[in-house]
């Protein structure tokens, strides 16, 4: 099961979302289709399972006022917004494929736009439990 979790810190904050290979092309699949058509979209809506997170994809057109990146929408909240030029999510989209392509039983991308503050993602395959991020095992 593709899933994820915001682990807010006040040092290093990350999304953290976990999946085996299939569930990784089909995520990188969910990126590259963002890339393509732009708008809004939501990844737990797109299949990306969560019992405590909820992450927006927000297309960034060129010259916006805006900063890129994945930002909580309102301070100590769990409802993330990530705001995308379609150019980053087809970056994200290659990512994410070739660490569901690798011969690799274990390892990760970090998905960041760059920018002072933002919460990066940690995409990781065969690095935590298989239940981690699932209440049970919380």
């Amino acid at each position: 099961m593709l899933r994820m979790s915001y682990m807010p810190s006040d040092f290093h904050p990350i999304l953290l979302v976990l999946g085996q290979k299939p569930e990784l092309l089909a995520l990188a699949a969910i990126f590259e289709r963002f890339s393509e058509t732009g708008g809004t979209l939501s990844l737990t809506e797109a299949g990306v399972f969560s019992t405590d997170t909820q992450v927006t994809l927000d297309e960034l057109p060129e010259g916006a006022a805006q900063k890129p990146g994945l930002w909580p929408r309102a301070r100590g909240a769990n409802d993330l917004i990530w705001r995308l030029p379609r150019q980053y999510a087809w970056i994200f989209a290659n990512e994410i494929a070739n660490l569901g392509t690798s011969t690799e039983v274990a390892g990760s991308a970090t998905l960041e736009c760059d920018q002072l503050g933002e919460i990066r993602a940690k995409v990781s395959i065969g690095e935590w439990e298989e239940g981690y991020l699932e209440d049970d095992f919380r």
